[in-house]
């Protein structure tokens, strides 16, 4: 009975503790891809550890199909209750972009590193902040900027606030240029690896993932 409830609070503590789990993978250097997916193996180790215990201690003795059913309980259950304290969103690992070729006077409207171009008061466009935020804090190198667009003084201010001198905000230079390099609604993401280079890197919000920022940090050689 105690190695059965010590298997369900381990489940538990690694289900509370799942970002905390994410931030110690990439504080130890792990890949953003495997540093997302470590909590979700750890608690799906702990539900192997819950079922083996409940296996061996109450399930021994009985017929096959009542150990199978209560395996497949205990399995999808502890899965289940993991996934939904901590989903897996569509862009969580995603790498969708597309190649922008910028020229002439444009060449130079993006600076060297990444890049968000937000909208006024967009809620997913501070949420990307925040994170810009915390890998900027792990890799200090990658250099960081936010565009804000449609002039809204305000908005410079807000998201200025947010960004508390860690990512530098300026309003977008040039109007004219978001149909060019914009894809799929806000935040956008843009990456510039060289500045003597015309090609960019754009992704929508859901196209950048974990496997993105190890595409940057790859190409940043960190």
């Amino acid at each position: 009975m105690i190695r059965v409830l010590l298997s369900i609070i381990s489940l538990a503590v690694l289900i509370i503790f799942h970002n905390t789990i994410n931030s110690m993978g990439l504080n130890l250097g792990l890949s953003f891809t495997f540093s997302k997916i470590l909590p979700y193996m750890l608690e799906f180790f702990a539900v192997c550890l819950l079922l083996f215990n409940v296996y061996r201690q109450y399930l021994t003795g009985v017929s096959l199909t009542i150990r199978r059913l209560v395996s497949m309980l205990i399995l999808f259950g502890g899965c289940g209750a993991a996934f939904a304290a901590n989903p897996i969103y569509e862009g969580d690992f995603s790498h969708q972009y597309r190649e922008v070729f910028l020229t002439g006077e444009n060449a130079k409207t993006f600076e060297q590193g990444l890049t968000m171009v937000a909208l006024p008061g967009c809620p997913f466009c501070f949420q990307k902040l925040d994170e810009m935020k915390k890998i900027s804090a792990l890799y200090p190198s990658i250099p960081m900027h936010v565009f804000v667009i449609n002039n809204d003084q305000a908005a410079l201010e807000a998201y200025r606030e947010r960004a508390e001198g860690i990512i530098e905000v300026e309003m977008f230079p040039d109007s004219r240029l978001l149909k060019s390099v914009i894809i799929g609604g806000y935040p956008n993401l843009i990456y510039n690896h060289d500045v003597q280079d015309s090609k960019l890197i754009s992704w929508s919000n859901s196209g950048f993932g974990s496997t993105s920022w190890d595409y940057i940090l790859d190409s940043e050689g960190l």
